[in-house]
C-alpha cells in the first residue's frame, strides 16, 4: 500500500510541474538557456547600423556611401521584433535567435518610392539569406550566410 502511495504521489507531483503556465516570457527562456545562448541574445538587442551589405566582390552596398547624410539602421526588441530603418522605407518582422543561429521572419516593409532605394532592396534581399551572427567586442555584429553573403552592424551609441 505505501509502494503505491509513493508511486501515485510521484505522479501527482509530476502532473503539478507539467501543468505550469505554458507560455513562458522570453526573460524566462533566457533564464533556461546556456550562458552563451543568453550572451548573444543579450548583444543583438538595441540599435545597429548597416554598415555592408555583402553579397560578393562586386556586389555590395554601402549605406554611407549611397545616401551619406542618413543613419540607416537595425533594431532588434526583446520581444524578437526587429525593425530595419532605410533612408526610405521601413521594415519590420520577428527573428528567432538561438546560440549564434538567427532567422528573420514575417517581413512587411513600406513601398515608398524612391530616388535611391539600393540599401532597401539589398537589406530585402539579404535578410532571408542570414543565419549565423558573430559579435566582436558588443560592438560590431556579423551575419553570415551559408554561402557568400553577410551583413555588418555597428552598435549605435546613442538612440535616434
Amino acid at each position: 500500500m505505501k509502494v503505491q502511495y509513493l508511486i501515485f504521489s510521484l505522479f501527482a507531483l509530476l502532473a503539478v510541474s507539467c501543468s505550469g503556465n505554458k507560455s513562458q516570457s522570453q526573460e524566462e527562456a533566457k533564464a533556461n538557456t546556456t550562458t552563451s545562448d543568453t550572451l548573444y541574445i543579450a548583444n543583438v538587442l538595441g540599435q545597429w547600423y548597416i554598415e555592408n551589405i555583402f553579397f560578393n566582390d562586386s556586389n555590395y552596398v554601402r549605406p554611407t556611401d549611397e545616401v551619406p547624410d542618413s543613419r540607416m539602421y537595425v533594431l532588434f526588441d526583446a520581444d524578437s521584433n526587429y525593425s530595419v530603418m532605410t533612408n526610405c522605407n521601413h521594415g519590420a518582422g520577428h527573428y528567432k535567435l538561438i546560440g549564434n543561429s538567427i532567422s528573420f521572419e514575417d517581413a512587411a516593409w513600406t513601398e515608398l518610392a524612391c530616388d535611391n532605394m539600393n540599401t532597401e532592396e539589398a537589406m530585402r534581399k539579404i535578410l532571408p539569406m542570414l543565419g549565423s551572427v558573430e559579435i566582436e567586442n558588443d560592438s560590431v555584429m556579423r551575419i553570415n550566410s551559408d554561402s557568400e553573403p553577410y551583413l555588418i552592424l555597428l552598435k549605435a551609441k546613442e538612440i535616434k
